[in-house]
């Protein structure tokens, strides 16, 4: 693992792609009709993967090839393992990792509606808030 400043560097760098992720969430929101939720939904489980990470690299835990939130969680130490929101909430974020961006059927039932969305990009918000409190911007 790289040295701590290299260390701090790197976690803050998973944390400002974190932020790119929830504006374009935030943007795909806005945009409403013109776009579809599922989008917004993907972005807002990326930027909660990321912020994760962000942690576990802060904690020199090499991050697992893993989109499951509530897998990464696991792996946090106990002092910085309050991100903000709840299992449940990591749970539900972790399946718009990847289902909903393919076109695997007519059946749509997993497709998030625009206020499942919402909350998902909130509950990213959260935890990218609470791992900034952790890690800091540059």
């Amino acid at each position: 693992m790289p040295a701590p400043d290299r260390q701090l560097a790197l976690a803050r760098l998973w944390l400002s792609k974190a932020r790119t992720d929830v504006a374009l969430a935030t943007v795909i929101l806005e945009r409403g009709p013109e776009m579809e939720p599922w989008v917004a939904a993907f972005h807002a489980q990326q930027a909660a993967e990321k912020a994760v990470k962000g942690l576990l690299v802060l904690r020199r835990i090499e991050p697992p090839a893993v989109h499951n939130l509530v897998a990464l969680h696991a792996l946090l130490p106990a002092d910085i393992a309050d991100v903000g929101v709840s299992m449940q909430s990591l749970a539900s974020l972790s399946k718009f990792a990847r289902g909903v961006r393919y076109a695997v059927g007519l059946d749509q039932s997993d497709e998030p509606t625009w206020q499942e969305a919402e909350a998902a990009v909130v509950d990213a918000d959260a935890i990218l808030r609470a791992a900034t409190a952790r890690i800091g911007r540059r």
